[in-house]
């Protein structure tokens, strides 16, 4: 994974505006504003493979709601019918045997339309189960509970809560007032924390195609951004 200057593209060309906007450009200065192109058109890349996974997310929703349409129960409709039949067989002053045989045959008809809407249900229940499935898949590690609460009015359970994550990773989070920062960001649904390979540091992947190593996570509040620590804005280093 790359890292980037800054967590998003409108950051980056910041940037660029800013180091071309001087006037006259050296080869140091024309090398890094290359550099940062590459870094916009990796997130770019990002954003292209994220929109695909929700591409597959949009295909997989509609093969499940098509195996959805064809659950269909049978006899339900002919139920009321059914009962009425019954009804008038049980009703009669004389209940005969052949009366009676005609009333169990109906009663096991009422059993079977029971038994296929029993079907149906657990089968509706297993697709939205499937659905529910799909969007923990799509949602990942990601924090969207503030999203969530505002739409459901709770949040819904992740994979691993953020509490987990932080503590898990508290020797590697940046000094505050950056890591509050980054927090909101990440509460925000913006940025998530990829989890940890092996013999490399946690990396945050935000919401706009950036990658920045957690440690070196950094905030300007000049320019509105995150940069890692050993790389600032010109920007920033002008103040």
């Amino acid at each position: 994974m790359k890292e980037t200057r800054f967590s998003d593209v409108c950051g980056t060309v910041d940037e660029i505006r800013s180091i071309l906007g001087r006037g006259r450009v050296g080869p140091e200065e024309s090398v890094e504003v290359l550099n940062l192109l590459e870094d916009a058109m990796y997130m770019i890349g990002r954003m292209r493979l994220r929109l695909e996974e929700y591409e597959r997310f949009r295909e997989d929703l509609r093969s499940i709601l098509r195996s959805m349409d064809r659950v269909k129960p049978v006899g339900v409709e002919e139920a009321p019918q059914i009962a009425a039949e019954f009804r008038e067989e049980v009703s009669k002053v004389r209940l005969g045997k052949a009366s009676s045989e005609k009333a169990i045959d109906l009663a096991e008809k009422i059993r079977k339309i029971a038994g296929n809407l029993e079907g149906a249900l657990r089968a509706y229940k297993e697709k939205c189960i499937a659905i529910v499935e799909l969007y923990g898949r799509i949602k990942g590690v990601r924090d969207w509970s503030k999203d969530e609460e505002k739409r459901l009015g709770a949040p819904l359970p992740t994979l691993m809560p953020l509490d987990e994550v932080l503590e898990s990773l508290r020797e590697w989070l940046p000094p505050e007032p950056h890591r509050t920062k980054l927090i909101e960001f990440i509460k925000a649904g913006r940025a998530y924390i990829q989890p940890k390979k092996r013999r490399q540091p946690p990396v945050v992947q935000f919401e706009d195609g950036g990658s920045i190593p957690l440690h070196k996570v950094r905030y300007s509040e000049k320019i509105r951004n995150f940069y890692p620590a050993d790389s600032p804005s010109t920007r920033e280093r002008a103040s």
